[in-house]
């Protein structure tokens, strides 16, 4: 009887592992199929400068600029990650205005910077906080007030082929043409 039980329970477990299908499946061969890459279309976007991409990144400057004001000191990684954004920020503006305006917020560009040495070469303690916090609120202040949105419609460049770094080259290709003629 012992001898049958157990040929029983054999034939019953190699049934149901012969019927399973996930053992099934975990042993059988999978076919390999290609698959096709796919193919983008790249297209290029023609960006132009305007008062809504000014307004965008002057937004995103006064969110960075309020947030470095009010926590610094705090932690040093936001404090150096806050004065990177708000350069790139001010830098993305100072890009979309014509010359003129862009040497002024150069200016505001340029003490930022300082600001930015400082941070990165040394946390600030509470001796050297109270100075950078006042250069960051002054310079808050004269970016609010010199270059809002509203102020800045009519010095909003055509493109951005006319740039300052491109406006800044023309005046030497065009010696460099003369040159050329005089020969």
């Amino acid at each position: 009887m012992r001898r049958a039980m157990s040929v029983l329970v054999v034939i019953v477990v190699v049934m149901g592992l012969a019927g399973c299908d996930a053992v099934q499946r975990k042993f059988t061969r999978k076919s390999k199929t290609v698959k096709a890459p796919r193919i983008y279309q790249i297209r290029k976007y023609d960006i132009k400068p305007s008062a809504d991409l000014y307004s965008k990144h002057y937004a995103y400057w006064q969110s960075w600029q309020s947030e470095l004001i009010q926590d610094l000191g705090q932690n040093h990684k936001k404090d150096k990650r806050c004065i990177e954004e708000i350069l790139m920020q001010l830098g993305a503006m100072q890009n979309i205005l014509v010359r003129e305006k862009a040497d002024e917020l150069g200016k505001h560009i340029a003490r930022l910077e300082d600001v930015r040495d400082t941070i990165t070469k040394q946390e600030i303690d509470k001796f050297n906080r109270s100075g950078t916090l006042m250069v960051l609120e002054r310079e808050d202040r004269y970016i609010k007030t010199g270059f809002p949105v509203s102020k800045i419609k009519n010095y909003i460049r055509e493109s951005f082929d006319e740039g300052p770094q491109a406006q800044a080259e023309l005046p030497h290709a065009g010696a460099a043409a003369a040159a050329q003629e005089e020969k």
